[in-house]
């Protein structure tokens, strides 16, 4: 008898135990679906917080290697330096090394479903950023054929629904990038039968960027690129403002609107600006913060100098 109210006992103890386990540790979270972690990811990239991104795509990429979503992004992370810090042979050719898996994948998959939208979609905008890096380059003729490839997903695109504004920064992409190649190859582009100039390019990323679209943010961040390319800065600055207000905690973007106000005679708030930057000192990106920290004082002794 004794040994079985022990027994009891016991039981109910240890019970008890569990059950304030249970209650000091908080409800159990519910695991995050695929989804789910890649838009955290994604957000976590446009965020410019990539160690934590990468850390989220690599699980994506083990847990569904046949996905080319998450090597999408990780490529756009050495097209944006390249693009928007410092172009450099080996950001050039990181970007075209991951974006190579990220086109295999997506090719791979759209061959599994030929109307699958999002494969389209990638494959249209990883040929044009790659006809842009090439062009960057200064290697003409393989801009010229990705951005030929990458404007057939987009006739693809347009043949689903001819509003679509992804379709439409794949169109502006092509067109500017016909537009600008230099007039002593324009004859390349002459024999492939291409037509396209840079205003209409611009036309297009602006519909593209004023659409209530997940593609806005990238229709205009290539606008204020390629407008400061041009050096139309009141116009790039339109959408630098744009997009640092819309994420404020992207360093990339803050430090090309520094960049701009500098480039349109605005010093002061350029210094400022990349004052902000250096502090932030983000570890993701090292460069922009020696970059920025230069910049300072370049603008310091040029603003003293002006007094």
């Amino acid at each position: 008898m004794l040994n079985k109210l022990w027994k009891e006992s016991e039981n109910r103890m240890m019970l008890l135990t569990y059950l304030m386990m249970f209650f000091l540790a908080g409800p159990v979270q519910a695991e995050k679906t695929y989804d789910e972690k890649l838009q955290e990811g994604i957000a976590a990239f446009y965020n410019t917080e990539w160690d934590k991104a990468e850390d989220i795509f690599d699980e994506l990429i083990d847990e569904r290697p046949e996905d080319p979503q998450p090597h999408f992004f990780l490529s756009m992370m050495p097209f944006w330096e390249y693009f928007f810090i410092e172009q450099t042979d080996e950001l050039a050719d990181n970007f075209l090394e991951r974006s190579e898996i990220a086109v295999e994948l997506s090719e791979q998959q759209l061959e599994k479903s030929k109307s699958d939208t999002t494969m389209v979609l990638l494959l249209s905008g990883l040929h044009g950023y790659r006809s842009l890096v090439a062009a960057g380059e200064g290697n003409y003729r393989v801009a010229v054929r990705s951005g030929m490839t990458g404007f057939n997903y987009t006739r693809q695109l347009l043949s689903l629904d001819t509003d679509r504004p992804d379709a439409r920064i794949g169109r502006g992409m092509f067109y500017y990038m016909v537009g600008s190649v230099p007039s002593e190859l324009k004859w390349v582009t002459s024999i492939a039968g291409l037509r396209g100039d840079m205003e209409q390019g611009f036309e297009e990323l602006k519909l593209a960027a004023e659409s209530d679209s997940y593609v806005s943010s990238d229709a205009k961040m290539l606008l204020m690129y390629l407008y400061n390319k041009e050096e139309r800065y009141e116009e790039a600055l339109k959408y630098a403002d744009e997009l640092t207000d819309e994420l404020p905690e992207n360093v990339i973007f803050k430090f090309k609107k520094a960049e701009i106000l500098q480039n349109n005679g605005n010093k002061e708030d350029a210094r400022e600006l990349f004052a902000e930057i250096s502090e932030i000192n983000n570890p993701n990106l090292p460069t922009l913060t020696k970059r920025s920290k230069k910049k300072v004082e370049e603008l310091t002794d040029l603003t003293q100098n002006y007094y």
